[in-house]
């Protein structure tokens, strides 16, 4: 891996740091302002940080500013569909196998989360956020 391409693992980490806490804020919310289960309030944990996701990777990890918004849009939509169903049975998996308090169940979001970002999303994301150069007028 090229140190161009360690920076934008490391800017991609950190919008996905920004994720995680939108997704852990909604899940502590609803788990303990709502009553939910960790389970459901899983759900919309996972679409709210997605949607933080999605401009933090545009616009700061992959700066793909001048690529199709749509296309990206769409790919981004595809790509976190499959990653949503994937955190959610990781997650799933695990909370039906340790019972988790609240703030275990957090930690086990942490972990489950991570093993997505690094196994699934982030090397689909480094071909939906390229931006092609544009060839030179010579």
């Amino acid at each position: 891996m090229t140190a161009t391409e360690l920076r934008t693992l490391a800017r991609s980490a950190l919008a996905g740091g920004a994720a995680t806490l939108a997704d852990l804020a909604v899940l502590f919310l609803g788990v303990s302002a709502f009553g939910l289960s960790a389970r459901l309030a899983s759900l919309p944990a996972l679409v709210a940080g997605g949607v933080v996701n999605f401009y933090g990777n545009r616009h700061f990890a992959f700066r793909a500013q001048g690529g199709s918004l749509s296309r990206q849009a769409s790919l981004y939509a595809l790509t976190e569909i499959i990653a949503l169903v994937l955190n959610g049975l990781l997650f799933d998996l695990a909370v039906r196998s340790l019972h988790p308090s609240t703030a275990i169940a957090m930690a086990v979001r942490l972990v489950t989360t991570n093993l997505v970002f690094v196994g699934f999303s982030y090397p689909i994301w480094r071909k939906v956020f390229r931006v092609e150069p544009r060839p030179s007028h010579a």
